[in-house]
């Protein structure tokens, strides 16, 4: 039997916990500059290129179908590992942002 799923999904959050860090971040920021420092934030993140975002899978012809969901089930969990690690970059990224931006103002 199938179940039926509404859409959109009714319960999720409207933000991230990310943006929301970000958003908190920026807060002590003045409107104008903080989407100078959230280009800057940007920057950062397309600088690692697919890095993070891409990954490639070669799965062996003669291999049988339980070592392909193998390596399909850990490809999956090194592409979650990446992720994890890209959103504390951007946590921490934007803490030296908003930081050096208080060092240059008086």
């Amino acid at each position: 039997m199938s179940e039926v799923i509404q859409f959109p999904l009714q319960n999720q959050q409207k933000r991230s916990d990310l943006e929301a860090v970000i958003d908190a971040a920026l807060s002590t920021i003045p409107e104008k500059e903080r989407e100078k420092l959230r280009f800057e934030l940007i920057k950062t993140v397309d600088s690692y290129d697919a890095f993070f975002t891409e990954w490639s899978l070669s799965l062996p012809k003669d291999g049988n179908e339980a070592l392909k969901k193998q390596i399909y089930d850990v490809a999956h969990q090194e592409h979650d590992r990446k992720m994890r690690m890209l959103a504390d970059i951007i946590r921490l990224k934007i803490q030296v942002l908003v930081a050096q931006y208080h060092r240059r103002r008086p």
